[in-house]
């Protein structure tokens, strides 16, 4: 009798029931019970820039590496020789890694201050974490003189979201940051205050995604803490979220945008060489929860979470093209650029 009844059903019926089971089918993201929060760098991550000895850094930007390579060509050695060098042989270097392409397509482009390339990886990131995904920023973007560059930022980031984005919170302007340690001290300081709270979650995944002032991990310090790895990063947060009574469980990963590319020339160049294709993937996977953690044992800073994630999206992987724009014989760094970031 149960399945003559079950068979007369209508087609209404039929959709109705098909429409429940889709909505209760588990959405590919990060698990509800746990809690993404990802610390924004912008500079070195949502842009390139070119460490230059006693000067702001260089922003690669399709007006000042268009004008780099016309003047590299004719063999340029007036006093921004070594800016059109790094420029030139920066746009034309291969990224490497997972990426087939050259700098070039990490350019920002039309004026603008950071990459589209780069911010479509962090919205993508940003709808892997899932509702309970929260960005914090703590780019010198946050300060009160930043307003409008951070506006711009939040606008580009809800297009390539499809819907409203505003960051969830900004890390502390108490201290003045000048190094990478104070910049890590200042996201380690976030991370206790976070998990102090009465309503903070049981389980935890702080991202980090910074070049630390394209910085290495070459040993600098956190009050008596050396910084010689992305593991040394990783457990300073971890360590400081467990100096909470009762602290939540725990996981970081940092994705460190930084690079020392030599030149087939010869060249050498510190480069906050932004969220590459292969740092996205790490991000990725650290946040769904396909690696092992650093907390249950990992030693290599390859990614940290301590608790299984959702399956895990298949891969999208897209050609952006490239291009040089129209000429700007200019090395001035403008108001618009890196330089007044830092």
């Amino acid at each position: 009798l149960f399945r003559s009844l079950k068979q007369s059903r209508s087609p209404f019926e039929i959709w109705t029931q098909n429409c429940r089971q889709l909505a209760m089918a588990p959405v590919v993201t990060a698990a509800k019970d746990i809690q993404t929060v990802i610390f924004l760098d912008v500079d070195g991550v949502l842009n390139v820039g070119i460490h230059d000895e006693g000067n702001a850094p260089l922003l690669l930007r399709d007006e000042d590496v268009r004008t780099a390579v016309r003047l590299a060509k004719r063999g340029y050695r007036g006093p921004e020789a070594n800016c059109v060098a790094k420029l030139s042989a920066l746009a034309t270097q291969q990224i490497g890694q997972d990426e087939d392409d050259t700098f070039e397509k990490l350019m920002t482009k039309d004026g603008a201050e950071i990459s589209e390339v780069l911010v479509q990886r962090l919205a993508d990131l940003i709808k892997e974490g899932g509702d309970s995904c929260q960005v914090v920023l703590s780019s010198s973007w946050r300060r009160p003189h930043h307003r409008h560059r951070r506006m711009v930022l939040e606008k580009a980031v809800s297009r390539c979201l499809g819907s409203p984005f505003e960051f969830h919170a900004l890390t502390s302007m108490a201290r003045e940051e000048k190094r990478a340690g104070d910049r890590l001290e200042t996201v380690g300081d976030y991370v206790v205050e976070f998990c102090d709270r009465k309503n903070r979650p049981d389980k935890v995944r702080f991202l980090m995604l910074e070049d630390f002032f394209i910085t290495g991990l070459d040993g600098w310090q956190v009050g008596s803490k050396q910084m010689n790895s992305i593991a040394d990063v990783e457990r300073y947060i971890v360590a400081r979220a467990a100096s909470v009574r009762n602290a939540p469980k725990v996981s970081a990963k940092l994705c460190h945008c930084f690079d020392e590319i030599t030149t087939p020339s010869g060249l050498t160049m510190q480069v906050g060489s932004g969220l590459t294709y292969e740092r996205f993937m790490q991000a990725r996977d650290f946040i769904t929860g396909s690696v092992a953690a650093l907390s249950d044992g990992g030693e290599s800073g390859e990614s940290t979470p301590p608790f299984p994630g959702s399956p895990v999206v298949a891969e999208r992987k897209t050609k952006e093209s490239g291009g040089f724009m129209q000429l700007l014989s200019a090395f001035v760094p403008p108001v618009s650029s890196m330089v007044r970031a830092f």
